[in-house]
């Protein structure tokens, strides 16, 4: 999500500044925020601390920030670093720069609105990503879950119409993007606050229809809001990717509760288990807390035991970090952070040999992968993702960048997998996801057995 704030930014500023490489060649830097954890909140002190010498040097230089801490900390942020000139949410920029221009000085614009409504962008000027793109349908939380802070900085929930939404996602189609996000903190819960009454299952549908040849994910997805309807979208839509974020957070009835989810164990494990009727092969990823107030040593095993029997891929796992203004940071059975590390290191191990588990089992499938860079460690070698969002490293041209191929895959790595072209594949017939008529391989390209390459984190 924040990855998408800072291109929006950089696209509501391109006709006004063009982007440099050394922060030191700035006009203006902007340090776009995130508040989920306290580490966040330290590299952004950090950071800014080693801008302050620039400004010495050049006093004409402006420096902001932007995002969940600036809309925490308001007008803290220039108490503890006065040389800041623009504390701000991400939508208002080019105004307040003008503002800024007329000689406004420590200018702070966080408010949230009740009749805010998420802009129109419009990505005409190109996308960071040739390949991958992501698109904002909603923003905000209702839920309130005791751990986090989101609708306290980023308010409530407001849906973004389903036309806007359409044209950013023919935009990025345009440039060629072929892998598409939807971002919200609750994307389940899209349509709400919309002028136009669509709920999420029929904008899938809609977007399905209207761009047969891409492929969709979303994220995040709170698991007490995802429908019946929208898990079916899994085994319906040929855009949809088998492949789901769907953060249980914890195993045990006790802790959900305390982090006030809204729903048990037992209704996550039945949302899995019809996902996989749906659709079999779905990747499914999570996020986990470890030591949340008041979690017992059995409490933590009913987490294990709930990672056991869903086998998840991939998951973030975090050791639970107080967040200002959030009931759990009040709970007063505070787990040590002692306990916290010792639990954290359990349940990655586990999570890692279950994930690895995962990939080994995709060994000898051919699976298709969207191309999406050459690799940056190693020559001859490419980087792309399959539809169950795993990462496959194998030998390639540049040229097929941005082209969907069928890859055998010839080894798993703790993360990320090793392949080779399938000898079904014709390397020199045209690719699909490239323009008609765009033949994009020589006849005499030849392709190395990969067996012996690994090009991923740990052979």
């Amino acid at each position: 999500m924040n990855e998408y704030d800072s291109s929006t930014m950089a696209s509501l500023l391109s006709s006004q500044y063009q982007m440099v490489r050394s922060p030191e060649d700035a006009d203006l830097i902007i340090v776009n925020t995130c508040s989920i954890r306290h580490k966040a909140e330290h590299k952004l002190y950090s950071l800014i601390g080693r801008f302050k010498g620039y400004k010495k040097k050049r006093p004409g230089l402006r420096i902001a920030v932007s995002g969940c801490v600036a809309q925490q900390e308001g007008e803290r942020l220039f108490k503890r670093m006065p040389y800041l000139d623009l504390v701000f949410g991400p939508h208002r920029l080019p105004q307040l720069l003008q503002e800024l221009e007329q000689g406004a000085e420590n200018l702070l614009d966080t408010a949230m609105h009740e009749d805010f409504k998420i802009p129109s962008v419009y990505r005409k000027d190109g996308c960071p990503d040739p390949v991958r793109g992501f698109v904002t349908i909603m923003q905000g939380c209702n839920n309130f879950c005791t751990y986090c802070i989101v609708p306290y900085v980023r308010g409530r929930e407001i849906s973004r119409s389903a036309m806007d939404i359409l044209h950013e996602i023919g935009d990025l189609v345009e440039l060629g993007v072929r892998d598409i996000t939807l971002l919200g903190q609750n994307v389940n819960s899209y349509g709400k606050g919309a002028g136009d009454v669509v709920g999420f299952a029929q904008l899938l549908r809609m977007i399905d229809k209207e761009y047969p040849g891409i492929r969709l994910r979303f994220t995040t997805s709170h698991p007490k809001d995802i429908s019946r309807e929208v898990m079916e979208c899994f085994g319906s839509l040929d855009t949809l990717c088998e492949h789901l974020h769907l953060p249980v957070q914890a195993g045990s009835n006790k802790v959900l509760k305390r982090m006030n989810r809204h729903y048990t164990r037992e209704d996550y494990l039945e949302k899995v288990h019809f996902l996989r009727q749906v659709s079999p092969e779905i990747a499914l990823t999570t996020d986990l807390i470890c030591g949340f107030p008041g979690e017992t040593h059995k409490d933590f095993l009913d987490t294990l035991s709930l990672v056991e029997e869903v086998r998840y891929h991939q998951a973030f796992a975090f050791k639970y970090s107080p967040r200002p203004g959030t009931a759990a940071a009040r709970f007063a059975c505070q787990v040590d952070d002692g306990t916290k590390s010792q639990r954290l290191t359990l349940l990655l191990g586990l999570l890692n040999r279950i994930g690895f588990q995962e990939m080994r089992n995709l060994e000898g499938t051919v699976q298709e992968v969207l191309v999406e860079r050459v690799h940056s460690g190693q020559p001859g070698m490419l980087q792309g993702r399959t539809r169950g969002n795993h990462v496959v490293n194998f030998p390639g041209v540049p040229e097929m960048v941005g082209s969907f191929l069928d890859v055998e895959i010839v080894r798993a790595c703790n993360h990320s997998l090793v392949g080779r072209l399938s000898e079904a594949v014709d390397p020199a017939r045209e690719m699909r996801g490239k323009m008609a008529g765009q033949s994009v391989l020589k006849e005499d390209v030849s392709y190395e057995d990969s067996s012996n390459v690994c090009a991923c984190d740990n052979p």
